[in-house]
Parts: structure tokens; C-alpha cells; sequence
């Protein structure tokens, strides 16, 4: 376990990575639980969905993520 993940919100929540595929049950993905355990659950439960993407380091990224303010991603 692991609560001071930087992705730890004390929230259920998908991420986008498959974990394996059941053939009866169907696919498998990994889940975020309340208590900071990361493992894998299938994909027909209903919870949140933290997407994550990945962006080069020699970008600019200003902005405070709010409505008013969105992130700004600049360069390469």
C-alpha cells in the first residue's frame, strides 16, 4: 500500500492499463483502491478514471489545471 502516491485521492479509480483477460469474465484492468493498493479488478465494475499521459521533458507546462487557468503544454 501506498497512500502517498502521487495519484492516491482515498477514491476507487481505474487506470488505463490491461492487466490480464479472463475468457469467461472478460478483461481485467488494473484499480486503484481507497486504501492505496494497486491491483487488478474486472473491467465490468463501475468507478472512476484517472487517465495518464505521458509528454516529453523538454516542454513548458504553465497554468493551474482550474477552468479559469487550464494547463498549458509547450514545446517540442
Amino acid at each position: 500500500m501506498n497512500q502517498g502516491y502521487y495519484l492516491y485521492t482515498g477514491n476507487y479509480y481505474w487506470t488505463m492499463s490491461p492487466s490480464n483477460f479472463n475468457n469467461t469474465y472478460g478483461p481485467i484492468v488494473f484499480c486503484m483502491w481507497t486504501s492505496g493498493y494497486l491491483s487488478g479488478t474486472y473491467a465490468n465494475a463501475t468507478y472512476g478514471v484517472r487517465p495518464v499521459i505521458n509528454i516529453s521533458s523538454d516542454v513548458t507546462i504553465t497554468g493551474s489545471g482550474t477552468i479559469n487557468d487550464p494547463y498549458l503544454v509547450e514545446g517540442a
